[in-house]
């Protein structure tokens, strides 16, 4: 982004008149990410990903998840949300860009080895909140529930397995283990989907910014969107207790779960189901990460290595998720 841009992007946004150069920020693994210092504050600069741009309904999809949190705010939720320029939209649209922005939040995103107990308990009763709220928006469409083609995990493999990808063999001899997998979330679908409610949808430590260390703020909103209740709280006690990196803590997985209950949620699914369900989540990121290993959806080098690493890292939480899922789906079951 060179300096006629981010002149023309702050007087667009009124972000008042930039100070520094926007300052790359690391982490993120779908779009590039500033922050820009003005004389009016400082912010964060969003470019979303050009080759996910390119899918039908997207950009409705960017501006339906703002409005999402828009509303979470309204009504006590510590929602990070997008501004929105004159014509009251969010998204802005500067030479081939396309970006959100947002106002900077002072705080660190906590790894799940740096969290406290009581934060964690935190996210539970946060959730709970949220779940209660039981929002109703009217553009929100019912979800359809992903199918997974068995062909695809063959005939990705086979093309890595051309390449000489690194995964392209551990994938491969998982190969039964994953059409198992889907089945398996195929199945909790049908009895997930008839408890739906409106939510964040990806509740992870790194979408969680602490102001301070009593003080978290839900970011990254864009997947917000119907869920099953439930589902979404497991994830969220599977990412904040470490247990998917297969060095975690059944303490903090509980305690998520019990701060749930607490603040008043309610546990409407089977903790099987639940497990299932959130494995489709994982096999989903599963084969978009395989796909821009080889080329899909991608605008840069940079994106199929991020690519690479998540589908080592993913396909790893499978097999830990699906090795202790009845455990894990016992302990869900006890809150109740």
């Amino acid at each position: 982004m060179n300096t006629t841009q981010v002149v023309h992007l702050c007087a667009m946004a009124g972000l008042g008149e930039p100070l520094e150069e926007p300052q790359a920020v690391t982490g993120g693994l779908l779009h590039r990410v500033w922050r820009l210092k003005t004389n009016a504050g400082t912010f964060v600069l969003k470019q979303l990903n050009a080759a996910l741009l390119q899918r039908p309904g997207v950009h409705h999809a960017y501006r339906l998840s703002e409005q999402i949190s828009g509303e979470m705010a309204a009504r006590g939720i510590p929602a990070v949300t997008a501004l929105a320029h004159g014509a009251g939209d969010v998204l802005y649209e500067l030479d081939d860009m396309t970006l959100l922005i947002y106002k900077w939040v002072d705080g660190p995103v906590l790894s799940t080895e740096s969290v406290t107990l009581e934060q964690v308990r935190q996210v539970g009763a946060l959730l709970a909140r949220m779940h209660a709220l039981n929002l109703r928006l009217p553009g929100v469409q019912p979800l359809e529930w992903t199918h997974f083609e068995d062909e695809d995990w063959d005939i990705l493999t086979f093309q890595a397995s051309d390449l000489n990808l690194a995964w392209a063999n551990p994938v491969r001899s998982v190969l039964p283990r994953l059409l198992e997998w889907t089945r398996a979330y195929e199945e909790a679908g049908k009895a997930l989907s008839q408890h739906m409610l409106v939510s964040h949808t990806h509740c992870d430590p790194s979408n969680v910014i602490w102001s301070d260390s009593r003080t978290p703020w839900l970011i990254d909103w864009e997947a917000a969107g119907l869920v099953n209740p439930t589902m979404e709280l497991v994830g969220a006690a599977l990412t904040w207790s470490g247990l998917l990196t297969g060095e975690g803590s059944k303490e903090r997985f509980t305690a998520l779960l019990t701060a749930y209950r607490d603040a008043g949620g309610t546990i409407v699914s089977s903790g099987q189901d639940a497990i299932n369900g959130y494995m489709g989540t994982l096999l989903g990121w599963l084969l978009f990460n395989m796909r821009r290993t080889l080329g899909e959806s991608v605008a840069s080098e940079e994106e199929q290595l991020i690519g690479i690493r998540e589908t080592t890292s993913t396909l790893a939480s499978l097999r830990i998720l699906a090795t202790h899922a009845s455990t894990w789906a016992t302990l869900l079951d006890a809150c109740h």
